[in-house]
């Protein structure tokens, strides 16, 4: 999904963006995921984010939380543990500098992991 709170102009038609939907509504959860929960409670403080993107006008890096897993309750139940794999918010990331610069250059996308026992 490449879609945020915020971010779609079809959300005046639905009231709620795509992820919202199916996240599920008022305390009924179909899908969870993490990252789109602190995102959605923190309107205005830094939230999550797995996109990087140049914006020209601007001059300067736009970061939006483009991309997700998500999973069933179920599934959470197993241990569930999601990381982006962004090198600049990444501590991890950053002290590898080989894999933070493969990172920057290959995509404005970070990857996003899920580690669940099966």
């Amino acid at each position: 999904m490449n879609d945020g709170p915020g971010l779609d102009e079809y959300e005046h038609l639905f009231g709620r963006s795509s992820v919202e939907v199916l996240l599920g509504d008022k305390g009924i959860s179909k899908l969870i995921e993490p990252h789109v929960q602190i995102a959605l409670s923190r309107r205005l403080a830094a939230t999550p984010t797995t996109s990087r993107f140049f914006v020209k006008h601007h001059k300067r890096f736009l970061q939006a939380l483009l991309d997700y897993i998500m999973v069933s309750p179920n599934l959470k139940k197993r241990n569930a543990s999601w990381r982006i794999w962004h090198p600049l918010d990444d501590p991890k990331c950053w002290d590898m500098p080989n894999l933070r610069d493969a990172l920057v250059t290959a995509s404005d996308h970070f990857p996003v992991k899920l580690d669940i026992d099966v």
